[in-house]
Parts: structure tokens; C-alpha cells; sequence
């Protein structure tokens, strides 16, 4: 994922932040249609149903960039099964964009505990580590590669307890 879709991705998550405060097809959402319009050149759709927002961005060349976040988030389809996903996780966010999926996930889970089960679990589905940092209680980092992707995963204590997951997986170039 390059640098230009990461800048997407924080304008995209931002934008819809400021559509869920609105409650249907108001100021709020459309001052966000017309943000990520202005930033990104692309066509967006934003839609809202209760606390989930769903936005659509195409690019004048044909690329899409979706993000889902709030209530009744799923899992893309698509998504690899040997990629892990932690026991009782909750899904907050999924954005798709140019080869690359980035989950936002929380867990009950200790940041160590989370560790060890990305790592381990990762490794058993065929894995390598690239990667592994914890810097403290409170966050670490793994990164790892399989089959020209790249699976980096940052987990971080959550304010409320547990830990929040960002798990972001690439195909490589």
C-alpha cells in the first residue's frame, strides 16, 4: 500500500468520523462527501443506517476505496483465511483499498496475550516474521510475509481495557 493510499485511508477515517455524527443524509454527511471530493479528486458515496457508515470513493481511473465502520461491520469476503483473527474479537472498522484490507478490531485480551496469539498463530498458518516489536505493556508490532503479502499487525492497550488490533493485510508489489 503506498504512502498516497495510507493519506486516503487517515482522510477517508476521518471523514466518515464526521458523518457519523450526523443522522441521515445531512449537513454533516454531505460537508464529509465534499471533504474526501475535494482531497482525494474521486467520486464518494456515503451512506448511513443507525451507527454504521459505509464510504465509496473511485478514483477517475477506476480505483475504489471502501471503508465500513460502526455497528454491523463484516468481514470482507475476500478476506485470507490463514490470516488470524483473535477469539471474540469485535470488528470496528474495514477499509479496502488497491490490493490491501486494514482491519480495526478490538479484543479482551492483555496486549501481550494478543502478542503471543498473532504470533504464534500467524507462524503455524505458514507465516514468516519479519518483524517483532514490543516496546512496552501498553503496544507492540508484528510484521510478517507469505506468498508476496504482507501481514503487519499493531496492537495497543485500549483506554476502556483490552487491546485495539490494527491488522493491515498487503499483496506485495
Amino acid at each position: 500500500m503506498t504512502t498516497r493510499h495510507l493519506l486516503l485511508a487517515s482522510i477517508v477515517s476521518s471523514a466518515v468520523l464526521l458523518a457519523l455524527a450526523g443522522c441521515s443524509k445531512s449537513p454533516s454527511q454531505s460537508a464529509a462527501e465534499a471533504a474526501v471530493a475535494a482531497a482525494t479528486g474521486g467520486k464518494v458515496q456515503v451512506s448511513q443506517s443507525g451507527d454504521h457508515t459505509q464510504m465509496t470513493i473511485k478514483d477517475d481511473k477506476g480505483n475504489v476505496m471502501q471503508m465500513n465502520a460502526g455497528g454491523n461491520v463484516a468481514l470482507p469476503k475476500d478476506f485470507p483465511s490463514d490470516v488470524h483473527l483473535p477469539a471474540n474479537y469485535t470488528l470496528k472498522s474495514v477499509i479496502t483499498v488497491a490490493g490491501a484490507t486494514v482491519l480495526e478490531l478490538h479484543v479482551s485480551g492483555a496486549v501481550q496475550a494478543v502478542y503471543a496469539d498473532y504470533d504464534g498463530a500467524m507462524k503455524s498458518s505458514g507465516w514468516t516474521e519479519a518483524v517483532a516489536m514490543q516496546t512496552s505493556d501498553k503496544e507492540s508490532m508484528l510484521n510478517f510475509t507469505k506468498d508476496q503479502r504482507n501481514a503487519l499487525v499493531t496492537i495497543t492497550a485500549a483506554d476502556g481495557g483490552g487491546s485495539d488490533v490494527h491488522l493491515q493485510v498487503a499483496k506485495g508489489n
